[in-house]
């Protein structure tokens, strides 16, 4: 099935959206698309494999890419019988920490066959070369397929994160496989010991001919699939911006400008621009807030002047409220091969919050809202935060607007019309 022909699903069938409330828009929107995606007519089992993060971190989390994917997966009507498949674990540690008390999320309840399999294993990290590879994923593929039995799915069709399980697992027992690609893990530095192995793993995904699903245009040429392959950038939910949280008290004790950057403290943000455009808006306030990936990074924030370096936050709530009640928000980060794979959730909350953004120029960026200011290579970004002020907030109706068009629930039903097609 061509990118083209799954495009024009979305193009039938028109619908005055923009006439209806934004909780019964999204409904139809949903209803519509479910009408036009192909799909099994009777609904489908499906297996669902995580890559780095586990069921129960993925439903304590509930806000990155898989976490999301997988709330819509226990919902969605074509979905019947559906298996969930944590990446490997560390025997003893799992075991440890069921000593300790500690349990594994619960499962909602479904009206189909519904399981959370967790393969465990001696050695924490997977080894490296293909041989290695080949007979750890094997193994990972014999357990999921005993579960999948043991459940009477019936030939699911497979999506998974891991590239390596789509590399070289055996998969004879699943439908059609796609490959959901949310990041380049060949230009992770965190994964720099493997990865000749995922551009070994990206090569056999394109022999095999797996289907591709891929967050940006850049990340899909990279793996180039033989296979059926489609961008879909990463969303917001809708529900979480329809109203918003008051804001902390401390957000508002600061100086104005409020200036947020809100997401990991990695060796990706370009401290130097934060600088400069702390030092640019010296009357104002730069607010960072995240998981501290890189305390080197973090520590070096900490020393700027009127850069406020916050703890990072499960509360959404608290992350929604704030990114309404700043004046401007930005994406200041090194060109790199990974950050041109990327689809920026962080632009896509910002503009959720009708906010003015800053952001360097990277194609995944462009096009995501006019209220973006894109700042090319050479230019400055303290005269694009300017710039984005002038712009001020996105009117309601346009953010109204903006959450429809990017809903999780519209991505979803584009990667699932994809994974389900015959």
């Amino acid at each position: 099935m061509r990118k083209a022909s799954i495009l024009r699903f979305f193009a039938r069938s028109e619908i005055k959206l923009l006439e209806m409330s934004p909780d019964v828009a999204i409904e139809a929107l949903s209803a519509r698309t479910a009408d036009t995606c192909v799909r099994a007519p009777q609904g489908r089992d499906l297996a669902f494999t995580y890559w780095h993060e586990t069921w129960t971190d993925s439903m304590q989390r509930q806000f990155m890419t898989p976490d999301r994917f997988v709330q819509t997966l226990l919902k969605h009507p074509s979905i019947h019988g559906l298996l969930l498949a944590d990446p490997w674990r560390m025997g003893p540690t799992q075991w440890a920490r069921r000593l300790l008390g500690r349990r594994p999320f619960p499962i909602p309840d479904r009206p189909f066959a519904t399981a959370v399999v967790s393969p465990r294993r001696l050695r924490r990290k997977d080894g490296k070369g293909q041989a290695a590879l080949r007979a750890s994923y094997a193994e990972y593929d014999r357990r999921l397929s005993a579960r999948a039995n043991a459940l009477r799915l019936a030939a699911p069709a497979m999506i998974t994160t891991n590239p390596f399980f789509a590399a070289y697992a055996p998969l004879r027992w699943a439908g059609p496989v796609t490959y959901y690609a949310f990041d380049d893990w060949a230009a992770f530095d965190e994964h720099r010991d493997w990865w000749p192995d995922y551009l070994d793993a990206y090569d056999a995904i394109r022999r095999r001919g797996h289907r591709v699903c891929a967050v940006s245009q850049h990340l899909l040429d990279r793996l180039n699939p033989t296979g059926p392959g489609l961008v879909v950038p990463n969303g917001i939910t809708p529900g979480e911006w329809r109203e918003f949280a008051k804001a902390p008290d401390w957000l508002l004790a600061l100086p104005q400008p409020r200036i947020l950057y809100s997401g990991a403290i990695h060796g990706r943000l370009d401290v130097g621009a934060v600088r400069e455009v702390a030092a640019r808006f010296s009357a104002g306030s730069v607010i960072v807030i995240g998981p501290v990936s890189d305390e080197e990074v973090a520590k070096a924030l900490r020393r700027i002047s009127g850069v406020h370096v916050m703890p990072a936050t499960a509360d959404r709530d608290l992350i929604t409220g704030l990114t309404r009640n700043v004046d401007v928000c930005i994406m200041p980060h090194h060109r790199t091969p990974l950050t041109q794979s990327m689809s920026p959730l962080k632009i896509y909350e910002y503009c959720a919050a009708g906010r003015p953004v800053a952001a360097t120029d990277m194609v995944p960026v462009r096009g995501i809202h006019k209220g973006v200011v894109l700042v090319k290579s050479g230019d400055s970004f303290p005269d694009a935060v300017a710039r984005a002020l002038e712009i001020g907030p996105m009117s309601e109706m346009e953010r109204q607007d903006f959450l429809l068009e990017n809903s999780w629930a519209r991505r979803h039903e584009q990667i699932l019309a994809l994974a389900l097609a015959d």
